[in-house]
């Protein structure tokens, strides 16, 4: 699963941890890539948001941070049903002035000679100049990896748009053909979120979905995928 949770609050602008958690439990996918997660020290928002979903579905969590302010902080984040042998987080590169943004990725053995990577990034919204420049250093970052690699995204761009174009060759997009859009607001074929499999194994994605039936948790949908290795 890939979904930005609009930093634990909802369109009204309230804490919606639960929904969010509702929707990881309805749909119990064995890994989540969140973006937008934040752990801050507010009143109004819950603090260390992706240690208290780990804590509430009883998966492996990481945190990597992309920016910091005086309240604390806000990055990525993955829950994982299997412990994580290692973790990465990449500073993307950026145009000065614009948001610092990160890649994390955790290394899985999920089971006996499987052996992979699953990968988050949420990239800069502002300006199409860094969301092209992060994803091809992401792809420049990945494509080579010996292990397989999925990677859950926040892209932030359309697939007729520069940044995606990084991914066309060497991944699979799991909702390649797909119109379904990906945020509240968007038109059919307004795709900003994705999830890649990298085409240098033996890998295949089996289906996928993008999530609509809590439409007010985020402004953004949470999608879904099957990958299947052999």
């Amino acid at each position: 699963m890939s979904f930005n949770i609009r930093h634990g609050t909802n369109r009204n602008e309230e804490p919606n941890l639960r929904e969010i958690l509702e929707v990881i439990r309805e749909n119990k996918p064995e890994l989540v890539a969140l973006q937008a997660v934040d752990s801050l020290v507010d009143s109004k928002k819950v603090q260390f948001q992706l240690r208290q979903l780990a804590v509430q579905t009883g998966m492996h969590y990481m945190y990597a941070v992309a920016d910091t302010s005086e309240n604390g902080t806000q990055g990525i984040g993955i829950l994982s049903e299997w412990p994580f042998e290692n973790t990465q987080v990449i500073r993307l590169p950026g145009t000065p002035g614009a948001d610092p943004k990160v890649l994390s990725c955790g290394l899985i053995t999920a089971a006996r000679g499987l052996t992979f990577r699953f990968c988050n990034a949420r990239l800069e919204y502002a300006s199409v100049i860094d969301r092209a420049l992060q994803a091809a250093y992401i792809n420049q970052m990945l494509v080579n990896s010996i292990q397989p690699v999925v990677i859950g995204m926040d892209m932030g761009a359309r697939p007729n748009e520069q940044p995606y174009f990084s991914f066309r060759k060497k991944w699979q997009d799991a909702a390649e053909g797909s119109w379904f859009q990906t945020w509240n607001e968007g038109l059919p074929g307004d795709r900003l979120d994705y999830i890649f499999v990298l085409m240098n194994s033996r890998v295949r994605v089996k289906n996928y979905k993008v999530i609509r039936n809590h439409p007010f948790v985020s402004d953004h949908y949470p999608i879904i995928a099957t990958v299947e290795f052999w």
